[in-house]
């Protein structure tokens, strides 16, 4: 579990390695394509994202479908 702030202020991530993968279950995006910034989010978003983005291969989203993160990723 990580704290992970954003989209709330007690968001917490669920974190869950694999011998592939290390899933990160967080409401940091709602959907691989954003959007980039949270209309109900706080500033603290873009730093959770950092964070989770600097280990996770695979982003399970508060909404939507499991993604592998990328360039065009909202940071």
């Amino acid at each position: 579990m990580l704290r992970t702030p954003g989209h709330t202020a007690e968001d917490i991530s669920p974190v869950v390695s694999t011998p592939g993968d290390v899933f990160a279950c967080t409401h940091a995006w709602w959907g691989a394509n954003g959007p980039a910034d949270d209309p109900l989010g706080s500033d603290a978003l873009h730093a959770s994202r950092a964070l989770l983005l600097s280990f996770a291969s695979v982003i399970v989203p508060g909404h939507g479908a499991a993604f592998r993160p990328d360039q065009n990723t909202p940071r």
